[in-house]
């Protein structure tokens, strides 16, 4: 008579036989514990799909931890991109203001400085600045009480905390100072703020 191997334990059994004499379990009805005998192939599925099952936990795992870290840094970089930019905008301001003045841009033969609009008119300066939004910063900028001697320009985030965490101003004096967690206001006397330090300090 010829044998087979048993479901459970794949000792070999002989044929007809009911139960299996090497681990008892019975081969005709459910095993031990409620289960029946494993369909064929059942027991190599099941070690795969628990397999692609950690594997996909594992990874999810993975891309957690990685979003944990690198969000904030996106998000902080972000920030001193826009800051940086906003540096950069207000120097751009600086030499915009001496060359409107000196060339008499408007030509109204005073010798004065300029707001954004005539700034970005006269091509001095580019048209996302004159448009007072760039790169996170709402920015802000016009000839003080004295037109002939005197302007200043802040630069503002449109979300603090978010879009930048400092505000930045500069005026005639051509230094550019900044206050941490706050907003400065473009003042007609063209005077910082207290507490507004210089950037780099």
């Amino acid at each position: 008579m010829s044998s087979k191997p048993c479901p459970y334990c794949a000792e070999s059994i002989p044929a007809g036989a009911q139960q299996c004499p090497q681990c008892g379990e019975s081969l005709a009805g459910p095993r031990r514990g409620g289960e029946g005998p494993p369909a064929e192939g059942g027991s190599s599925k099941s070690i795969v799909l628990i397999v692609v099952a950690v594997l996909a936990l594992g990874m999810c795992g993975v891309v957690g931890v990685i979003a944990a870290i690198a969000i904030p840094n996106l998000i902080q970089a972000r920030k001193h991109g826009n800051e940086a930019v906003a540096i950069g905008s207000l120097k751009v301001l600086n030499s915009a203001q001496a060359l409107f003045r000196e060339g008499d841009k408007d030509d109204d033969k005073v010798l004065d400085y300029g707001d954004l609009d005539e700034l970005g008119a006269t091509g001095l300066i580019d048209p996302l600045l004159a448009s007072g939004l760039k790169s996170g910063y709402a920015f802000e900028c016009a000839p003080g009480d004295e037109r002939e001697y005197t302007w200043m320009a802040v630069a503002n985030p449109v979300q603090p905390g978010k879009t930048g965490d400092r505000a930045f101003a500069t005026n005639h004096t051509g230094v550019i100072y900044y206050v941490q967690g706050g907003t400065i206001d473009l003042r007609r006397d063209c005077e910082m703020p207290p507490g507004a330090r210089p950037v780099g300090r």
